[in-house]
């Protein structure tokens, strides 16, 4: 059946995948036809303009000829106007005796064996080149085609076009764009007469679609999207149908458990009907419940002479939960006759989730087994209160031992979080292209080390549940705090914390290592914590040596100390952070307690907190002092 299921989710996301593809390719296919016909569109109406200007150009000198305008003046006019129409090379004036050039030429036009007319007309050479002419009356104007689409490329998408002479496939000029499209998915084209009267050429337009202008990324997304979205909403069908099966299986579990009861229980709708008996509520009442009996009819309770009378209608029908009143007695006949046997139980309403009466439940049980029960209870007792102590000392077992979990855990997260830190560090040094071997050596080597370190503080914490001696040895405070640093050094470039430092010369001590170093970091995780929220946060980390040795002070410009847990600030389980344990700075004072130091805190009096850990100095030091 599950297999069914993820077969049909895969046919769901196959068909989702395609319609979408197909909708995407589509889409993009009808935004490059229309991004074509607008491009098509434009090179038409520019070419119309262009041609409609030579027709211009043909009359207006034809106009001017007409008017007996010499040839002189003729030539300086059409110096100046034939200069914005690069395409028209020559005007000539031509009578039966000969054609005379009147504008300044770039080439000399050929002739033309057609006869002039007051018509207009278009002339076309015999060498079948680019170049026609317009004539009228005894004008003529002489256009290179090539010119006419100079410079109107659509610089996203090129064109390729063809100008054909009227009627034929003689093409007059043909423009290929210089793109390189590479093999070509398709072509887009279409075929339009240029809009004048003089020049209705034909012009054939196209342009290639390259196999990089379709959405392949778009739709290898939708495609990943689809599979997401599909694998998500089966997961969810699959968690649904695991809920529906869970909760139809608690429903067994529910009436297994009712039908299991030593008690008689009797579910009923609004009108007292059965709806559900269980075992002991048939064999309580000598009667087999079936659903649809009204329980009123077949249930009769009798209070004894020392009682007040029993209000049977108030108690079917009290809209709270109801106890049976102390001494009741239920009669019920059996194959022996009527017997009364003394009961107690409740009467409590089921309501919906809109707190509508949907019906009640009934329990009943005989005080006769209970008293028996509760006499067994009763010479068990002292067997429970023996149980009872050694259950207390377990407890106080697991409690102790919960306790060194919670500090091992605190110790364990500094040096594992590294670890992830560098691991993931030299991770992605490894993915560049020219992974630089140095720094993820360095991050390695790091990960090394603060995996020998988490091994140190499970070795320390053994040998305190052992009660060990710590390894002490001369330890430079200076270098195990600058180890720290290190340690730390993401988290304060991250939260741009300013680090202040300030040493003596070799501040050497007896202590532990590993300890040592390990109380630091508490101490410069809970500055971190402090500063995180405050402007310019600011870390001050000073050795000094006073009378009582050397002094470590840690100093931020958090909020301070809290006044509730300032009396309180070394207890175990203290804490004013959401989601501590209260237990670093407990550990840590014990550790410089057993180093021969102390660890103590204040609110600074310039704002913040200092922690200060003091630490005896090495005896050779101060013997040499």
């Amino acid at each position: 059946m599950k297999r069914k299921r993820l077969s049909l989710a895969l046919l769901i996301w196959l068909l989702l995948s395609g319609v979408g593809v197909t909708a995407l390719f589509v889409s993009v296919g009808k935004h490059l036809a229309e991004t074509f016909n607008t491009d098509a569109r434009i090179l038409h109406r520019v070419l119309s303009q262009r041609m409609e200007q030579q027709e211009a150009v043909l009359n207006a000198v034809y106009a001017l000829e007409r008017q007996g305008t010499g040839t002189a003046a003729l030539g300086t006019y059409l110096n100046t106007l034939l200069r914005p129409y690069p395409q028209v090379v020559a005007v000539e004036r031509c009578t039966p005796l000969g054609c005379q050039v009147l504008g300044s030429p770039t080439e000399r036009p050929p002739r033309l064996a057609a006869a002039l007319s007051a018509a207009s007309a278009v002339g076309w050479p015999d060498d079948g080149g680019p170049l026609y002419a317009l004539s009228r009356g005894n004008v003529r104007v002489w256009v290179d085609a090539r010119r006419l689409t100079g410079a109107l490329d659509s610089e996203a998408a090129p064109l390729s076009y063809t100008l054909f002479r009227p009627q034929t496939d003689t093409a007059i000029v043909a423009h290929t764009t210089t793109e390189n499209w590479g093999s070509a998915s398709t072509t887009l084209h279409v075929e339009k007469i240029l809009g004048t009267a003089l020049q209705p050429f034909p012009i054939r337009i196209s342009r290639p679609v390259a196999w990089g202008s379709w959405p392949w990324l778009g739709s290898v997304l939708w495609t990943l999207l689809t599979a997401g979205l599909s694998l998500l909403v089966w997961q969810l069908l699959e968690a649904r149908r695991a809920a529906q099966r869970a909760l139809l299986d608690e429903r067994v579990r529910a009436g297994g458990v009712v039908e299991a009861a030593s008690e008689a229980i009797v579910a009923l709708d609004e009108d007292h009907r059965v709806t559900l008996a269980n075992p002991a509520a048939r064999a309580a009442l000598f009667h087999p419940l079936p659903p649809g009996t009204d329980l009123r009819a077949v249930t009769t309770f009798q209070a004894t002479l020392l009682q007040a009378p029993f209000d049977a209608a108030s108690f079917w029908d009290s809209p709270q939960p109801t106890s049976l009143p102390e001494g009741l007695t239920l009669l019920r006949t059996g194959a022996a006759g009527q017997e009364a046997v003394q009961v107690e139980g409740s009467l409590a309403p089921l309501r919906g989730a809109g707190g509508e009466l949907r019906g009640r439940v009934l329990i009943l049980r005989e005080v006769g087994p209970l008293q028996r029960r509760m006499l067994e209870h009763l010479e068990d007792g002292e067997r429970r209160v023996r149980e009872h102590e050694e259950m207390l000392a377990h407890v106080s077992r697991l409690s102790t031992l919960g306790e060194m979990g919670a500090g091992l855990a605190h110790e364990l997260n500094q040096p594992l979080t590294a670890i992830v830190s560098y691991g993931q560090a030299a991770a992605r040094l490894l993915d560049e292209p020219e992974p630089d071997l140095e720094r993820v050596r360095h991050a390695v080597g790091a990960s090394v080390t603060q995996a020998r370190r988490a091994a140190q503080i499970i070795t320390r914490l053994r040998q305190w549940v052992k009660r060990t001696p710590s390894q002490s040895r001369p330890t430079d405070l200076s270098q195990a705090t600058e180890n720290v640093l290190t340690l730390c050094r993401a988290d304060l470039n991250r939260l741009g914390v300013r680090v202040v430092t300030s040493y003596a010369d070799t501040p050497l001590v007896r202590a532990d290592p590993v300890q040592l170093e390990q109380i630091i970091l508490n101490l410069l995780r809970n500055a971190l914590d402090a500063v995180q929220d405050t402007p310019d946060p600011t870390i001050g980390l000073s050795i000094a040596l006073d009378k009582q040795g050397w002094i470590l002070s840690v100093r931020d410009n958090g909020p301070g100390i809290a006044a509730e847990v300032s009396t309180r600030l070394f207890t175990p389980f203290t804490t004013s952070k959401a989601g501590g344990l209260g237990l670093g700075l407990s550990l840590s004072q014990t550790l410089a307690q057993g180093m021969g130091g102390d660890l103590s805190g204040r609110n600074a009096d310039v704002g913040g907190a200092v922690f200060t850990l003091s630490l005896p100095r090495l005896m050779m030091e101060a013997a040499s002092d």
